[in-house]
């Protein structure tokens, strides 16, 4: 069964003047081995996307996660947005497969109309990355 964690966020898209605008991003980072989401990050900024998804990369990288075996370890953006104000939608299963090895998988979604629209991102994003 799906549990759902929801973050309702809003970040701004900030106007200096007419002609100048500043971007602003939201970017969901998964550490993940042998196709199981090991740990995640989401991170918000009125900056450009790109460094949300700098910022939670370094964090998981903190925290021991990287790239030690064949590439199977990894650190990897699995959703961003520059979405100027979004419902954030982060939800995260724990199951076990058909041979009863636990697995478990995390989906982001982002929705600038309404919640159940990033609920649908966020399941989207989740079957995408998840090959079981």
């Amino acid at each position: 069964m799906w549990s759902i964690y929801t973050r309702s966020l809003f970040f701004g898209l900030y106007a200096a003047s007419s002609i100048s605008v500043h971007a602003a991003g939201a970017a969901c980072v998964m550490a993940k081995f042998q196709g199981q989401t090991l740990d995640y990050e989401l991170v918000v900024t009125e900056g450009h996307p790109v460094e949300a998804q700098e910022e939670p990369e370094r964090r998981l990288q903190e925290k021991g996660y990287g790239d030690y075996y064949k590439h199977l370890d990894i650190i990897r953006a699995q959703n961003i947005t520059n979405l100027p104000h979004a419902y954030v939608v982060v939800i995260r299963s724990q199951f076990k497969d058909q041979r009863g090895k636990d697995r478990s998988v995390v989906g982001c979604g982002f929705s600038p109309t309404s919640y159940d629209d990033g609920l649908w991102d966020a399941l989207r994003d989740a079957q995408s990355y998840f090959w079981g």
